[in-house]
């Protein structure tokens, strides 16, 4: 009886549909599904496939996507002028600081395939500001764009926000596709304490908590992987006299574990990949010197 029943209704959905059509055409003018526009380029759309895709095969979104976006923050788009200013900063400054020192080969087979700027800030459950995440070394996103001033070039604040971001996740996918040496991970083995890394960050935001017990930045003690990204990213976006002051606020304890650690990132970097950290660092150094030399604010 239930299949009976089960087969009439499936015959009369079925009739019902085949009359509402009668073989009439279909009046697409009404339905309630649009087709999303096309968005139509602009200059700068048309700067970034000649500056980005074409050289490097890099899709930079500067228009904020949900589907590229994290759920979990709330966000806003990145102003278009201040999306210019930062595509043409970091094109500058570190694209073509490794291109300079390794070529351009070396770049398009290791850079993520993706770039996705966020306008606000990103906090994470602890309230700790999130200022880049990569996947899987196929895509970056920076957040806090729109915190830039075209008219205030603030080399602190670019690294902090951008370039020690960038140089850490490049370092991350660098080491996935050749592991460094295992005995790095044993120095500190047993100091590293996961997501309560914020904790020993100093009340003004600084890292000598950190540096006296043998860590370049209170993030590096939340597990060695990171620890070793976080030495290449301090010392290419810092002077000698910066990285030297470290090592003395470190004292010798302090001081004596990172040059260990660092030996060992130095040597993986030159030995495996032929990078000089020295010249990347000069490179890096010279061409943020550069910045208020770019004309950041139009579109060749």
């Amino acid at each position: 009886m239930k299949k009976q029943i089960i087969y009439t209704l499936l015959c009369m959905i079925s009739f019902s549909l085949v009359a509402c059509n009668n073989d009439d055409d279909i009046d697409t003018s009404h339905s309630i599904f649009t087709d999303t526009p096309a968005i139509e380029e602009n200059a700068f759309d048309l700067w970034l496939l000649k500056n980005y895709t074409y050289p490097y095969n890099i899709d930079f979104k500067y228009r904020m996507q949900d589907i590229e976006s994290d759920q979990k923050y709330k966000l806003v788009p990145a102003e278009y002028d201040k999306s210019v200013m930062l595509s043409k900063i970091i094109k500058h400054v570190w694209m073509e600081a490794y291109t300079e020192l390794a070529g351009p080969n070396f770049v398009r087979s290791y850079v993520p395939k993706t770039f996705h700027l966020i306008g606000s800030p990103a906090y994470d459950s602890s309230g700790t500001m999130v200022l880049g995440t990569a996947e899987g070394g196929k895509k970056i996103t920076l957040y806090n764009v729109n915190d830039l001033d075209p008219n205030e070039i603030d080399i602190d604040m670019l690294n902090k926000y951008y370039f020690e971001t960038m140089h850490h996740e490049f370092a991350h996918i660098l080491h996935q596709k050749r592991n460094y040496d295992p005995s790095f991970d044993r120095i500190c083995e047993g100091k590293y304490i996961g997501t309560d890394w914020y904790q020993e960050t100093d009340r003004d935001g600084g890292n000598t908590k950190a540096w006296k017990k043998g860590f370049v930045t209170a993030y590096s003690m939340s597990e060695a992987r990171e620890d070793f990204v976080e030495n290449i990213a301090m010392y290419v976006t810092h002077s000698e006299a910066y990285w030297n002051s470290m090592l003395a606020k470190a004292g010798e304890e302090g001081a004596s574990i990172i040059n260990e650690k660092f030996t060992i990132v130095y040597t993986y970097m030159l030995e495996i990949w032929g990078i000089n950290l020295d010249d990347l660092r000069d490179i890096v150094l010279r061409r943020q010197q550069e910045i208020p030399e770019l004309n950041l604010s139009t579109i060749e």
